[in-house]
C-alpha cells in the first residue's frame, strides 16, 4: 500500500487497490442477487417451494443487506481531502489489526494492505505529522 500525502492540494492519495476489490464484491453481491430472484420465479414450480428456493431468498436478502451497508458506510476512493478526515481509527478483528480512516460524512475507509508492524508505525507517524487524530 502506498500512502502519499499531497501538500499542495492537502489531500491524500491511497494505491491500494481497494476500489478493484469493491468493484468485484458488488458485482458479484448483484449477480448473486439476480440469481436469488431469478431462481425462485423460474425455476421452481409456482405452487411448491422447496428449500432451494428459501436458501436462494435468504441469499438474496443477505446481498441486500450487503449491498447497502457498501453504498451506505463504506468507501474506496483513492484520493481524500484533507479536511473530509475525521480521525485514523484502530480495532482487533481476530487478533489482526485493522485500520480505517473515518470521514467526516460518517463513511470508513479501509486501509487495507498494512501487513507488519513497521508499516502500522509508519502510517500512524504519517497522520500524525499530518495533524489527523489516531484513535
Amino acid at each position: 500500500m502506498k500512502i502519499k500525502f499531497n501538500e499542495n492540494e492537502k489531500s491524500i492519495e491511497i494505491k491500494d487497490g481497494l476500489k478493484t476489490q469493491y468493484l468485484l464484491m458488488n458485482i458479484s453481491l448483484i449477480f448473486t442477487l439476480i440469481n436469488s430472484v431469478l431462481f425462485p420465479v423460474f425455476v421452481l414450480d409456482k405452487k411448491q417451494l422447496e428449500w432451494m428456493g428459501f436458501i436462494w431468498i435468504i441469499l438474496g436478502i443477505f446481498s441486500i443487506v450487503i449491498l447497502i451497508y457498501q453504498l451506505l458506510k463504506k468507501t474506496a476512493s483513492e484520493k481524500l481531502n484533507l479536511s473530509d478526515i475525521s480521525s485514523l481509527t484502530e480495532k482487533q478483528v481476530f487478533g489482526r489489526k485493522r485500520f480505517s480512516l473515518k470521514l467526516k460524512n460518517g463513511k470508513l475507509r479501509d486501509l487495507m494492505e498494512m501487513k507488519n508492524e513497521s508499516d502500522i508505525k509508519e502510517t500512524k507517524e504519517l497522520f500524525k505529522n499530518i495533524g489527523i487524530e489516531t484513535n
